[in-house]
């Protein structure tokens, strides 16, 4: 019962109404959605438990009974904002309902959550999220390395019985959302939290016996592998080169063929970057050489070998490794995919390696290949399709277009700029350097918008 004012319009409340709104403003609150609240409502110490938790209807429940709402925000109305009726809204602050991804992704934005804590929500597309247990991945650990929320609780064990076998699945989970969250927003939010990781499953892996620790050195070193793709993405060659090695010997220690391949290859392609088509080849045929590799494996070698023999000029070898390369491909069973590579054997991954072969033999060829990239790439693939946009521009370049290569290499700088990419970047100061001698109006705005970052 109240007879009290409407908060928002001045108006009496009826007898029965004991919310702070009339039932007019409630329902225009209801479609107006959620009022904008500070970032520091987030990070403060009052979220910090609910966020901790993993618990999304806990962070909902936080966030209709905090402070800064002057009176706790009735249920009705926050399942207005998040579209659901009341008794929904219930179960999930309870914890008695399963969430979409695609939930997850509107409730979070219709609450106005930052995108560097929303992010950590978002499984792949179509899985479900179990009803928010500790380990959940909303939370999911990282909060503490990344944004100074409470630490992971997974202390180090003191003996095997300790290490909860679940672990595992829990971190490979983590490193599936990490992984999808650099690919979509750069690696300057992620770098912290796979250090703080990494540490705690070493840490484990030390102490545990058996098949769990088999399952945790792949774990290890998998992780590793993220590690040394961070360092080179931030333009730190000599810690990416030291964690690169870590893959390999965690790869070896665990009996891991593929990931073991795998981080030649990264190698190979690195040495292709800098120019060193030698060490690009060398790489390439060690991994194509490792014991026990998946055929699709030993087909991405061929790729990556392919890649250094064009870099070299040699485009007679260079075709043998395409041709072998799509002839293991061709025979190869996609049930059998490894997890490593499901992503690299799709159209647009095979494709994108071998126009990158004709950009450095027959540029004008590697046009049309590179468009086709893009309009095959995923949307979600940000720096992938940053990183192509340069190799268009640079094909562009190379065929005598540099207006059009300044275009498109605009589009690649908008991107490298928002994930602060130093991988896309370098690839634009080469094609700077291409259009140097080049004065035309498009070419000096795009030079002077790179010269800028």
């Amino acid at each position: 019962m109240s007879d009290g004012r409407c908060r928002r319009c001045g108006t009496w409340l009826a007898r029965d109404n004991a919310d702070v709104l009339c039932s007019a403003c409630a329902g225009a609150q209801r479609r107006d959605g959620a009022p904008a609240v500070p970032e520091e409502f987030w990070r403060g110490a009052l979220m910090d438990g609910a966020l901790a938790s993993g618990d999304l209807g806990r962070v909902i429940r936080m966030y209709r009974f905090h402070p800064c709402h002057r009176r706790p925000l009735a249920q009705s109305v926050v399942a207005g904002w998040l579209h659901v009726s009341q008794a929904t809204l219930s179960r999930i602050e309870h914890g008695k309902r399963q969430l979409t991804v695609d939930e997850i992704d509107g409730f979070t934005r219709a609450l106005g959550m930052p995108l560097a804590l929303r992010w950590i929500a978002l499984p792949e597309a179509g899985d479900d999220v179990e009803p928010l247990s500790r380990r959940s991945l909303l939370g999911a650990g990282v909060g503490a390395a990344a944004w100074g929320l409470n630490a992971t609780t997974a202390p180090a064990p003191a003996a095997a019985r300790e290490i909860d076998p679940e672990l595992v699945a829990h971190w490979m989970d983590l490193l599936r959302l990490l992984t999808r969250h650099d690919t979509m927003y750069g690696s300057s939010d992620v770098v912290g939290a796979v250090r703080h990781e990494l540490g705690l499953i070493a840490a484990h892996r030390k102490v545990a016996r058996g098949e769990l620790r088999a399952q945790l050195l792949r774990a290890e070193a998998r992780w590793a592998l993220f590690a040394s793709w961070l360092s080179h993405d931030t333009g730190n060659s000599r810690l990416r080169d030291i964690w690169a090695e870590r893959t390999l010997e965690l790869a070896r220690e665990a009996s891991y063929p593929d990931l073991a391949a795998w981080v030649l290859m990264r190698r190979s392609r690195w040495a292709g970057h800098e120019r060193d088509a030698r060490r690009a080849i060398a790489f390439a045929e060690a991994a194509r050489r490792t014991p026990g590799s998946s055929e699709q494996v030993r087909a991405l070698c061929a790729l990556r070998l392919a890649q250094g023999q064009a870099l070299a000029q040699d485009p007679d070898a260079c075709e043998r490794s395409l041709a072998a390369a799509h002839d293991l491909l061709g025979r190869a069973d996609v049930a059998d995919t490894p997890d490593l590579c499901r992503l690299d054997v799709t159209a647009p991954w095979v494709l994108g390696d071998d126009a990158r072969c004709w950009l450095r033999l027959q540029p004008r060829k590697a046009i049309p290949m590179f468009e086709e990239v893009l309009r095959l790439l995923p949307p979600d693939r940000t720096r992938k399709r940053g990183v192509h946009q340069a190799h268009l521009a640079t094909a562009c370049a190379a065929a005598d277009e540099p207006e059009r290569a300044a275009a498109e290499g605009m589009k690649a700088l908008s991107i490298a700029q928002t994930l602060q990419s130093d991988v896309i970047l370098r690839r634009l100061k080469r094609l700077d350097r291409r259009l140097a001698a080049c004065d035309m109006p498009a070419v000096g705005e795009f030079r002077e918008a790179l010269a800028a970052l």
